[in-house]
């Protein structure tokens, strides 16, 4: 029987990849990308939409450090990942880029890991990778990412909660000593897997894996301090320890796996948070929905923009001598 599925699956492998390389199948795979573009396209433009594009010009902070700190928060993630693929296989990080900014897009304003479906068939077919090689980084880079995100982020809070810094989210947090405990517990059990097991679950060498993590941590940890300073350097009259509150919330909200629209989360949560942290709601509401609505913003044009160049100038053939090193010097 097992056998039987076996060879039905392969027969039918075989006669797709027969459809694919035909002029028919090239074109349906066309069309199939670009309907899949013009609906992520049509789904942000009616998320700018649905808030409304009248409240643009009255959320936008006066201070230009809430730009520049915006955009920088933006592009640390896929710089980071372009440097670690790009280390990863050989290639250029500026040819990384742009599929691994649409990847944001997707993880962001689409369901979480979205991004990584999209960045593996990109690079199935971009590259002369197999699929193995290909599944294999990605999944190493996921798991990677999610233990160390979720490391620094369970060190930041429990330093938070023993200084006595968030003291007012408690009620917002589950208060139970086993609770609280368990979180740990399960914590230490991924860790203690991921270590025990690596052979079994990662794949790439160990100095690339060591790379892959130093990376994901300073990412998560610059990310967060400039999150900090944005709202800071917008409304400056709130204490630092408020503000730290606030980042709790949001780490915690950001660890939370498959949520669409993370930023329009917050923003209600942070909202409703602005009474009790003695933050003035008016700033800090218009604050966060003009992030929010900046973030759709440049995710619509960074998503649209990359994928029209693409189109334009097509530059496959630099993906196509790519390899894993066995270990780095």
């Amino acid at each position: 029987m097992l056998q039987r599925f076996y060879e039905t699956l392969s027969t039918l492998r075989a006669r797709w990849t027969r459809f694919t390389e035909s002029p028919m199948g090239a074109w349906v795979r066309t069309g199939l990308r670009w309907l899949f573009v013009g609906g992520i396209v049509a789904y942000l433009a009616y998320e700018l939409t649905t808030i409304g594009w009248g409240e643009v010009a009255r959320a936008l902070p006066v201070t230009p450090w809430f730009y520049v700190l915006l955009l920088l928060m933006y592009g640390t993630l896929p710089l980071t990942e372009a440097v670690l693929y790009g280390t990863a296989w050989g290639a250029q990080y500026r040819d990384l880029l742009p599929v691994l900014f649409r990847k944001r897009v997707l993880n962001n304003d689409v369901l979480g890991y979205s991004g990584e479906a999209y960045f593996y068939l990109w690079a199935r077919r971009e590259t002369n990778l197999g699929t193995g090689t290909v599944l294999r980084t990605v999944k190493d880079n996921v798991v990677i990412s999610s233990v160390a995100s979720t490391s620094v982020a369970f060190g930041l809070l429990a330093v938070f909660f023993l200084t006595g810094q968030i003291e007012l989210l408690r009620q917002y947090l589950p208060s139970e000593a086993y609770t609280l405990g368990a979180g740990v517990a399960v914590l230490i059990i991924l860790v203690s897997a991921v270590v025990a097991f690596r052979r079994s679950i990662l794949s790439l060498p160990s100095s690339l894996l060591g790379l892959f993590a130093a990376g994901h941590v300073a990412r998560f940890v610059l990310n967060n301090g400039l999150q900090v300073t944005q709202w800071a350097v917008v409304i400056p009259e709130v204490s630092a320890g408020t503000w730290i509150t606030l980042l709790a919330l949001y780490i915690v909200i950001q660890q939370v796996p498959f949520v669409p629209s993370r930023g329009l989360v917050f923003m209600s949560a942070g909202v409703g948070l602005s009474g009790p942290l003695q933050i003035p709601e008016a700033p800090l509401a218009s604050m966060l929905l003009a992030q929010s609505l900046l973030d759709r913003g440049l995710n619509f044009l960074v998503y649209t923009g990359t994928t029209a160049a693409e189109a334009v100038g097509d530059d496959v053939e630099e993906l196509d001598d790519l390899s894993i090193p066995e270990e780095m010097g």
